[in-house]
């Protein structure tokens, strides 16, 4: 059974550090996606790379320094937002 795949609900530019103190960008949100917060990291090994992140914080295929900081004020913010839409838990 194939699972059809929602387009990414675009939102404007959320600002937040990684564990690693590295820059994420959070720019859209894939309620359909576990992996539901889509956006950019900036890396001293790879600059600007797509990626995505689930509720936990975990960025997929990513290192524990480029998991973002679940504590922060715009992380609660986006996880309600993604639960609203009805993504996945993480």
């Amino acid at each position: 059974m194939e699972v059809a795949q929602m387009a990414t609900i675009q939102i404007d530019p959320v600002p937040i550090q990684s564990k690693g103190g590295y820059p994420v960008t959070i720019t859209g949100i894939d309620p359909t996606d576990h992996d539901c917060l889509k956006g950019g990291i900036v890396t001293p090994g790879q600059g600007l790379a797509p990626a995505s992140w689930n509720l936990s914080g975990i960025m997929r295929g990513g290192t524990d320094q480029c998991n973002v900081d679940t504590r922060a004020d715009e992380f609660a913010d986006l996880a309600g937002l993604a639960h609203k839409l009805g993504a996945p838990g993480a």
